[in-house]
């Protein structure tokens, strides 16, 4: 046995070297993030054992697991990211990769041209004569900029129109200056498409727009004032004065508007479809009821009259819109559009060599989504065995939801529409089978009329969807290389991409345990959301909502995830709801694991479920499950307390205790629901994690 055992030592030794010397030999180092792209052999014993050294770094034993689960799982957390973002940037090496591969003869057309636009996007620094030439061209195009010295600004100043300079630019270019207009399911007849007239991106973050008001003294405003009078300078070569007081103008211009906004981007049309209840007018109506010349705007976003109705989603936005319009003049209009449109166009101010690739790819990512989605899927294409995998989870993740759902406090009726409605629920990936085709003439070494062409085709692309009919395909399609899983209520499926499935967070070789506590539940959330309140609330296609007596009982259950919410942060909404849905998921996501379990019980198949843990780990498999469920939502210390804005901005702080954060209560609050954690755990009744009264509804 010893001879035998010292036997495999070197032979795991001389595979690691050999793998090591591999590695150099392609210019990479061990644990380099790349080292996914290229996909190395690796024995499941090596595998088995980097995963419960991994986790094992992250497992603080001074924690009570059953005072705060999240300290014990993840209290030694050593990086600076978290497990999602870990998984995006090695995503985007990835990418980065394929995008600099030489042509294939497989290549679509799509792909070739992204690979093409992306070449030259490289190449742009060493082109400052094309890309003044190209800002020179754009800004005479479209109405001018006053503040460009020698502009002649009087020579447009008489014709100009604000709504007719925002609506070529949203048509050329996809910018939403001033007007957000989208395109996505009329909720009144969802076979087809409508205009929804909603709030417009802005250079302030969302957040400090809408949700946390910025305020003049914050140290925010004075960084977003600096940044846009640095751009000012470098932009048209302007004077210090001159920039910063332009600068000043700029951002009081947008602060006004921010005053009407509500948070309503990023468009979700899937959730306004059951959250909310617009007006829909004509775009006479709507201009002569906020006093602005909405007709002008969106004729000139598809260069004819459009005389069907239109939803207005922002009402406050577009009072607050002719507010501020009204006590500016042309000159300072002009010029916060411009600013705007320019700074959508160039390249950041700390743009350098070594950023460029990422600068370059999520240019790609934006404007080309599909393409890169199919070059992820034709190197990482699934193999049999991972689907058969895939789909086993997923039904097992039905069949346990369709318990939950047939539990005695539903109706009878509604308990029936529920196991129907889950029944047509299906798992979709995505597919490149049909070829999207872009008339494109690119030149490698311009990307700036590149960038003109392809923004105009793509924006040519998407106006084709209001003629859609016999319901619309999503604007936001899940593309291969995304982790996302969303729920398509009208299409009855859930979507995902393919980056899920894909190592090293992903593992066939982990074992069961670790697939259901992290992919389980990744789609039971989503699959839990179709019976939550929202989308019991409302039939769209059909009668699928609940009744009364159902609606109450469930209402009244939720309030029991309320209170858990208030002990521990504060009452809030939006905070309980997804207590809801990620407790639910949680439980669905371990009940599913228990039947596959049941299902290897009369095999006695010892072999695999040896493999339901990992050496060197003293945990059993439940307890494998409920800690890979954990340490899913890891964070480093300063973003747990914070929910943080790219710097500069400052910190929001979340929860004013000390130890409280909605990170935790994700954690947290799922486990001291389920009483199997307790047990696992041997959590005493009455701890933390153990509370006597537990809220369930699935």
């Amino acid at each position: 046995m010893l001879e035998s055992g010292y036997i495999k030592v070197l032979l795991a030794l001389a595979l690691t070297l050999m793998l090591m010397l591999l590695l150099a030999a392609a210019g990479q180092a061990p644990g380099d993030d790349g080292v996914g792209f290229q996909r190395v052999y690796q024995t499941e014993e090596t595998v088995r054992q980097s995963k419960a050294q991994e986790m094992r770094r992250q497992i603080n034993l001074h924690a009570d697991p059953c005072t705060d689960f999240y300290e014990y799982a993840c209290g030694h957390w050593g990086t600076e990211a978290t497990p999602q973002l870990r998984a995006e940037r090695r995503i985007s090496v990835e990418l980065q990769r394929l995008l600099e591969e030489s042509m294939h003869r497989k290549d679509s057309g799509l792909v070739r041209q992204a690979k093409e636009f992306y070449q030259s996007c490289l190449v742009a620094e060493a082109q400052r004569s094309q890309q003044q030439v190209f800002l020179s061209e754009f800004i005479q195009q479209n109405g001018g900029f006053p503040a460009v010295p020698g502009a002649k600004w009087s020579a447009y100043n008489r014709d100009y129109n604000w709504a007719q300079i925002a609506g070529k630019l949203r048509r050329h270019y996809g910018m939403d200056i001033l007007i957000g207009l989208r395109v996505s399911y009329n909720y009144a007849s969802v076979q087809e498409n409508s205009i929804y007239l909603s709030e417009p991106s802005t250079l302030i973050p969302s957040e400090l727009c809408s949700q946390r008001r910025l305020n003049r003294l914050d140290a925010a405003y004075g960084e977003l004032e600096r940044l846009v009078t640095e751009q000012l300078r470098t932009w048209l070569a302007m004077g210090n004065e001159e920039s910063a007081r332009l600068a000043a103008e700029i951002i009081s211009f947008e602060l006004e508007l921010c005053g009407g906004m509500q948070g309503l981007e990023p468009w979700d049309a899937e959730l306004h479809l059951y959250s909310t209840n617009f007006t829909r007018k004509t775009l006479a109506e709507l201009g002569q009821l906020y006093g602005l010349d909405l007709e002008t705007y969106v004729t000139a976003v598809y260069e004819q009259t459009v005389f069907r109705p239109v939803y207005m989603a922002a009402p406050n936005y577009y009072r607050q819109l002719q507010r501020t319009l009204g006590t500016r003049n042309g000159t300072q209009i002009a010029n916060y559009i411009m600013y705007r449109a320019v700074g959508a166009l160039t390249f950041p101010l700390g743009d350098t060599p070594e950023h460029r690739p990422a600068l370059c790819l999520d240019r790609v990512r934006q404007l080309l989504p599909r393409a890169l989605g199919e070059l992820y899927a034709a190197r990482y294409a699934l193999e049999e065995a991972k689907q058969q995998q895939l789909l086993q989870l997923y039904d097992h993740l039905k069949e346990a939801l369709k318990h939950s759902v047939s539990a005695e406090w539903l109706e009878e009726g509604s308990r029936r529409i529920a196991q129907r409605k889950l029944s047509l629920l299906q798992l979709s990936m995505p597919s490149y089978e049909q070829p999207l085709v872009l008339k494109l003439q690119l030149e490698r070494n311009n990307y700036w009329h590149n960038l003109r062409q392809l923004m105009e085709q793509v924006q040519l692309q998407q106006q084709k969807r209001e003629a859609e009919e016999n319901l619309p395909l999503p604007t936001d399609p899940v593309e291969a290389y995304e982790t996302r899983v969303v729920y398509r209520p009208l299409q009855r499926r859930l979507e995902m991409g393919w980056a899920l499935l894909q190592p090293p967070e992903y593992d066939e070789r982990y074992g069961h345990a670790q697939r259901y506590g992290t992919l389980g539940v990744s789609l039971a959330r989503p699959l839990v959301s179709a019976f939550d309140e929202l989308h019991w609330s409302r039939g769209l296609l059909e009668h699928d909502n609940w009744d009364r007596l159902t609606a109450w009982r469930y209402h009244n259950r939720s309030e029991c995830f309320a209170r858990q919410v208030e002990e521990y942060l504060q009452r809030n909404e939006t905070a309980t709801q997804q207590l809801i849905n990620d407790s639910a998921a949680l439980n669905v996501a371990f009940n599913a694991y228990l039947n596959w379990l049941s299902l290897q019980a009369p095999n006695n198949d010892f072999v695999r479920l040896s493999k339901e843990t990992l050496p060197g780990l003293n945990y059993s498999n439940t307890a494998l499950f409920f800690l890979s469920f954990a340490q899913q939502r890891c964070q480093p210390r300063d973003r747990e307390q914070h929910q943080l804005w790219p710097q500069p901005w400052p910190p929001l702080t979340y929860s004013a205790r000390q130890t409280h954060s909605w990170t935790r209560l994700a954690v947290n609050g799922p486990l001291r629901n389920l009483a199997e954690f307790a047990r696992e755990f041997h959590c005493p009744p009455g701890s933390a994690m153990h509370p006597h009264d537990k809220c369930v509804i699935y």
